[in-house]
């Protein structure tokens, strides 16, 4: 027996070592996501938690975040008692803003620029595909009283969204026939227990683990190569754009808005923007092809669209950095400067908070 716990003793002091040197390392870690079900159906995180988020193995990024009383990744707590304008921004990560401290993500920008004549909240979470948007949107209106709606688009938004091709808890998504279904989450006590070691935060987060072996995985199977050819990449253009349809047909009803109170922004594929050769390349590929679909469905039925594929491009010849990191295509604290400022040209922006304002019931 004291063999025994010499020997565990032995073992577990390495693991101890590091696990005390890892605490002294700005590894992320993030709140809580907190339940979601038929009582609580909105994914958010657990509510006023300052946090820290950071990334890579060598912590490139290192920023100090903070969830609001909602539980929505936001230096700004919601008020929906408040009657002044409303402008509810809906996204996935590009919204969510990690990767900036807080008070820089484009939400807040605006929101800070407008003072007492209006408001400017923030409904995202990371990962969260276009069908959790539509949810979100309702959301905004119907607890918040939005008065318009400005929904940050990425080319990874569409496919998402049908059931059939992701079922991660805590989103929703669209079925085949169009109706929504949502997958609820709740954290594991296990989960709930490991998420405490910097070690593994460590692995799982800063190294993206995870993510890594899934790519592994797909590509060990031939998924990945399947995915951007032949009849696969017909069927995923096709769902894609059923997407999109169904979308265009349940937002107003979920809404209540009008096509004059909504404004898509267009987030383009980064990496391919800065060289016009391998952009007019990647205009061929599903991550071009659907997001051109996506801008022509919503404009033939009178939406704004804010493409940012000029604004990015222009600031790159600028030698203003519009990514946070080489390892890293999110907004910067500048990109996010820059969309706000594209935003608050909007004609919907200018409605909501310059224009005559009329509230909805």
């Amino acid at each position: 027996m004291r063999n025994f716990f010499i020997n565990l003793g032995l073992l577990l002091t390495p693991l101890l070592l590091l696990e005390a040197a890892f605490r002294f390392l700005p590894v992320a870690y993030l709140p809580r996501i907190e339940a979601v079900s038929e009582a609580a159906p909105m994914a958010r995180f657990e509510p006023n938690v300052d946090f820290r988020w950071s990334r890579d193995w060598n912590f490139s990024v290192v920023t100090r975040k903070h969830t609001n009383n909602y539980g929505f990744v936001s230096a700004i707590d919601y008020r929906p008692e408040e009657r002044t304008p409303l402008l509810a921004i809906v996204g996935d990560s590009l919204v969510e803003a990690n990767q900036v401290d807080a008070g820089k993500s484009l939400g807040e920008v605006l929101h800070a620029g407008l003072g007492a004549k209006g408001r400017v909240y923030s409904f995202a979470i990371s990962g969260a595909p276009l069908s959790q948007y539509l949810a979100y949107a309702e959301y905004a209106r119907k607890d918040f009283r939005a008065d318009s709606l400005a929904i940050v688009v990425a080319p990874n938004d569409f496919d998402e969204s049908l059931f059939k091709y992701k079922s991660e808890g805590r989103f929703h998504y669209f079925n085949d026939d169009g109706s929504m279904q949502r997958v609820d989450y709740d954290l594991s006590g296990v989960k709930a227990v490991l998420r405490h070691s910097a070690v593994l935060r460590y692995v799982i987060q800063n190294m993206e683990a995870g993510q890594r072996l899934d790519l592994l995985w797909q590509t060990l199977r031939g998924e990945r190569a399947k995915f951007l050819q032949g009849d696969d990449l017909e069927k995923r253009l096709a769902d894609s754009k059923r997407v999109i349809d169904i979308f265009f047909e349940q937002l107003p009803a979920r809404t209540g808005l009008g096509p004059d109170r909504v404004v898509f922004l267009l987030d383009p594929l980064r990496r391919a923007i800065y060289s016009p050769e391998i952009w007019a390349e990647a205009q061929k590929s599903f991550y071009g092809r659907i997001p051109q679909y996506f801008a022509e469905q919503a404009r033939a039925r009178g939406y704004e669209v804010i493409d940012l594929q000029p604004t990015f491009v222009q600031s790159y010849k600028l030698g203003r950095t519009i990514e946070v990191a080489p390892t890293d295509s999110h907004w910067s604290a500048l990109g996010h400067q820059v969309v706000a400022e594209q935003l608050a040209h909007s004609m919907v922006y200018q409605r909501t908070f310059n224009g005559t304002h009329s509230k909805s019931q």
